[in-house]
């Protein structure tokens, strides 16, 4: 009895590996453990009940993210799959930390109620705290196409998209999509391609500008761009493309307000690539040594956030007499 109950022990943590932890129990019935064999594990404090149908092998690697994850979709149902954040987290994303973990359900299904983790789970999936994050269940008509491991899971480019069609904001909408690309989850033109099937995504206007925003398209916002908007805000319009000679040659200014000796450069995505960093800063410092005052603006923050940014304009052209 003893015997058997170890070889169960030691089936079930080998399912549970990949999986972080957690098995669903129509795993394991497949796998030729019963219920009773569950019950007995769980009675003897090895296995825990994590949800309805998922169970967590406490001897199997656990991780209070991706774990949590696992088991909100497989608590879902048979046909759900992890979607938005929770599928790009799945896929490797990094340095996002969120109050929601979305589960996708094909339209009809009858999957569980929106709710919170339960309060007793080791939980690291959450801007609030460690017991805070949200199960969203999205019933959609199509299904995206699913990658299986380590649970069904959207592939990124629509995982990426839906993340930022369902975010709380705007900003976090844009910072998603670039931070995305930029962890190389999935490259820009698959976005691009990816939104030709979801004509009804909520967002799409901004998520188009946002996406030409990172692939440096022609839709991006540039200097006629920020002019444009200087006068909506009733500033001083600047001169564009303004040169000036420094120590390694010509300068080429995005925007210059001459008198106020204030220079605005608008940054695109090209700015953050290789070593385009250090020729901005070369090219900055050599710029303020001829007593012009920088500043930078990245071209999404003129996008989704651009007020804190006019602010800072407005306050150097206050202080310099221009307004």
């Amino acid at each position: 009895m003893e015997s058997s109950s170890r070889l169960v022990a030691e089936l079930a943590r080998e399912l549970a590996t990949p999986t972080f932890g957690v098995v669903s129990r129509r795993q394991l019935n497949a796998a030729g453990i019963d219920r009773h064999a569950i019950r007995t594990q769980v009675r003897a404090g090895r296995w825990a009940p994590h949800g309805a149908h998922a169970l967590r092998i406490h001897d199997a690697p656990w991780c209070p993210v991706r774990s949590v994850i696992i088991s909100s979709v497989l608590n879902a149902g048979a046909s759900a799959w992890a979607d938005g954040e929770a599928a790009l987290v799945l896929a490797g994303f990094e340095g996002w930390r969120s109050s929601r973990i979305d589960v996708g359900l094909p339209r009809g299904s009858r999957g569980r109620a929106e709710g919170a983790v339960p309060p007793d789970v080791e939980s690291g999936f959450s801007r609030g705290g460690p017991r805070s994050a949200t199960i969203h269940h999205h019933c959609l008509a199509a299904v995206p196409r699913l990658l299986p491991h380590p649970v069904a899971r959207a592939h990124p480019s629509v995982a990426a998209l839906r993340a930022a069609a369902w975010a709380a904001s705007d900003r976090q909408a844009a910072t998603l999509l670039a931070m995305t690309v930029q962890q190389r989850i999935v490259r820009a033109d698959q976005l691009l391609d990816a939104l030709t099937l979801l004509p009804k995504l909520p967002r799409r206007a901004l998520i188009t500008g946002v996406l030409a925003d990172i692939t440096g398209g022609s839709e991006s916002m540039g200097e006629l761009d920020f002019v444009r908007a200087c006068r909506r805000r009733r500033l001083p319009v600047p001169s564009r493309q303004v040169t000036r000679h420094g120590v390694g040659g010509r300068i080429h200014l995005d925007v210059l307000w001459e008198e106020a000796g204030l220079v605005v450069e608008v940054d695109g995505a090209h700015h953050f690539i290789g070593d385009a960093p250090i020729a901005d800063a070369l090219r900055q410092n050599d710029v303020t040594l001829q007593n012009l005052t920088v500043l930078r603006i990245p071209r999404l923050a003129l996008r989704v956030d651009p007020e804190p940014f006019f602010a800072q304009i407005e306050r150097i052209l206050t202080d310099r007499g221009i307004l």
